[in-house]
């Protein structure tokens, strides 16, 4: 039997859910609130697999306290209650398990547990993401232990250029507001590493009053809770002593593969691939100031990497990665000597000239 817990500042709507509940079966009530500072207060010591939730509380909204919620019982499922067909898009836009329009019809309310019930049976095929998280983990080691032995596919996340991240089966994933996808690249971006709320409101909410960003916080992160949740990956977002991390065991990223290219003993073999896949610095087009230190890192590793092996790879070669230590530094003239030297190699002579005259013009560019 999955248990509930019921919050709505009206006793009656209370009552009539709890009937109702009663009578579809399957369901324990643990809990009922109408302040939902009581049900923060004791949702983690139920830990209920069903929250129903109105969406018009008094004080915040029912998409913030669904954020907040979500931080307590990260496990469970919430079902917005509401009296207004708009908050029931804005409901589905969240990917809440459903919503239910005020008077709540019974079938209705069966159709939203049957919705339920075919959800885990779902994730539990996908290798046992329907387990309840009941605490959050700090040993992700044994997590990504786990989900080896499962099998369980990983998300693919290009953050070279533009990011873009993808689901197991291929799927480019959207995000529901673009404060979201910052969110979700802010906290992978610290690979795993607990990152304290003031410093995120500092970074994504700057300029709003402390107020208004901590509830854009946390409606942000119940987008991203349920984002994931919906792909099999339960808890991937987890709290604990005020700050936010993620499992970064669940993504592979272009960036790591770079990275690995990138090792001193392997940099020569690796030249091209290394050259291929440096297509944009890194999250170059989302123009996150909060990534431009590593951004100049990341760069000036690539460029490094270029310039230990430009004497050791083929000529061809020598000539692209020339071509590119150009556009990331096209100041330092030296490059266009070299590259001059060898396009001569070559026997080409359009590219001699081209070269000498971009050179000329960033002399001139430099008087």
């Amino acid at each position: 039997m999955w248990r509930a817990i019921l919050i709505d500042d009206e006793e009656i709507a209370l009552d009539v859910m709890d009937i109702m509940l009663g009578e579809v079966g399957g369901v324990e009530v643990a809990g009922r609130f109408q302040l939902v500072a009581e049900a923060l207060e004791q949702c983690a010591a139920i830990q209920p697999d069903l929250i129903f939730l109105d969406i018009e509380m008094p004080g915040v909204s029912g998409l913030e306290a669904a954020g907040m919620l979500s931080e307590k019982c990260s496990g469970a499922d919430i079902v917005f209650v509401t009296a207004h067909d708009h908050y029931a898009i804005d409901a589905y836009d969240t990917d809440a398990m459903g919503y239910l329009l005020k008077p709540v019809a019974k079938d209705k309310l069966a159709s939203v547990l049957s919705r339920y019930a075919n959800r885990q049976t779902r994730q539990t095929s996908r290798g046992g993401n329907a387990a309840k998280v009941s605490h959050l983990h700090a040993d992700d080691s044994a997590a990504a232990a786990d989900r080896q032995e499962e099998h369980q596919p990983l998300m693919s996340l290009k953050v070279l250029g533009s990011m873009e991240l993808y689901a197991p089966d291929g799927r480019l994933l959207t995000w529901r507001t673009k404060k979201t996808k910052e969110l979700f690249a802010f906290l992978w971006h610290h690979r795993g590493q607990p990152v304290y709320k003031y410093a995120i409101l500092e970074h994504l909410w700057r300029d709003d009053a402390a107020e208004r960003g901590q509830k854009l916080l946390h409606t942000s992160l119940y987008y991203l809770r349920s984002q994931f949740k919906s792909l099999g990956f339960e808890g991937f977002v987890k709290y604990g002593d005020e700050r936010y991390w993620v499992d970064p065991t669940v993504i592979r990223s272009d960036l790591e593969e770079l990275l690995g290219m990138l090792k001193e003993e392997e940099a020569a073999a690796n030249a091209e691939s290394i050259l291929q896949m440096y297509g944009g610095d890194y999250l170059e087009m989302e123009h996150y100031e909060w990534a431009n230190a590593y951004r100049m890192e990341l760069r000036s590793a690539v460029m490094s990497s270029m310039n230990a092996v430009i004497r050791v790879v083929p000529k061809g070669l020598r000539a692209q990665l020339l071509w590119k230590l150009i556009e990331l530094e096209p100041s330092h003239l030296p490059y266009y000597d070299l590259l001059a030297d060898s396009l001569q190699q070559a026997g080409d002579e359009d590219g001699i000239r081209r070269v000498m005259a971009m050179k000329e013009q960033m002399e001139l560019k430099g008087e």
